[in-house]
């Protein structure tokens, strides 16, 4: 697991560089985005609206799951196969991002969705503006990617390890970007008592274990991990009123 939430964290942050400008969506289920099969929806990591492009994470291993059976490997597979139909039928340019694979190859398969949502606009009805606007974004973006791509490959390990680390920082400066737009020190307060070890609910990320708080009081900085194997860190007053203790 914690090779799966590092290599997760390395690819966020990897994202921000790339879509830097775009409009991110995050744990997106897009109305026409239903299994058939089972009649649910099907969810998309990351989507940019904009230029039609979504982002999907596999290699995920939830906690204290086992290895899958061949069955649930095949309906995973089955499910996976659905999804990117359906982002085919309806013009969206879906990269699958295996955390457990060589993020090289990983690199080079959101470089090519990069350039066929390229083409796709270029030979789109959307109005000439939008194109005016996008086009030019889209190629930075690819430009980015290879440039990323360039440094991956001279050291997978290193480079993995240096956008794992940007994006913690990159959380904890959100953290901290927050905290001075919301209320008054006087008015903030910690309404639960978190420590390490503790099952916790957050509203939006789900179920996970603290694993490390730093400092204390309102500004500690709390991280937990999550069920989905991501790892996130928090400002204590910033959390307070987003978790519920578990146990």
């Amino acid at each position: 697991m914690m090779h799966t939430y590092f290599a997760l964290s390395a690819w966020r942050e990897a994202l921000a560089r790339i879509f830097e400008g775009f409009t991110e969506q995050d744990n997106v289920s897009p109305t026409w985005l239903v299994n058939p099969s089972t009649n649910r929806r099907l969810k998309l990591d990351k989507f940019y609206p904009e230029i039609s492009v979504a982002v999907r994470f596999v290699g995920l291993t939830a906690k204290g799951q086992g290895r899958k059976s061949d069955l649930e490997v095949l309906e995973e597979e089955a499910r996976e196969r659905t999804r990117a139909e359906l982002c085919r039928e309806h013009g969206v340019h879906l990269a699958t991002i295996d955390l457990n694979e060589d993020p090289v190859k990983q690199l080079d398969g959101l470089i090519g969705v990069l350039a066929r949502a390229s083409r796709s606009l270029a030979q789109s009805n959307r109005p000439a503006e939008d194109k005016v606007r996008w086009m030019p974004a889209l190629a930075a973006a690819r430009a980015r990617a290879e440039q990323l791509r360039s440094r991956l490959a001279k050291d997978p390990e290193q480079m993995l390890e240096n956008l794992a680390a940007a994006w913690r920082d990159r959380e904890v400066n959100l953290a901290l970007q927050l905290r001075a737009a919301s209320a008054s020190p006087s008015e903030a307060t910690v309404a639960v008592v978190l420590k390490p070890g503790q099952r916790v609910r957050h509203i939006r990320f789900g179920e996970g274990i603290i694993t490390q708080i730093e400092g204390d009081g309102p500004e500690a900085m709390i991280s937990i991990l999550f069920d989905t194997a991501d790892l996130r860190t928090f400002r204590a007053d910033l959390l307070a009123d987003k978790v519920e203790v578990l146990e």
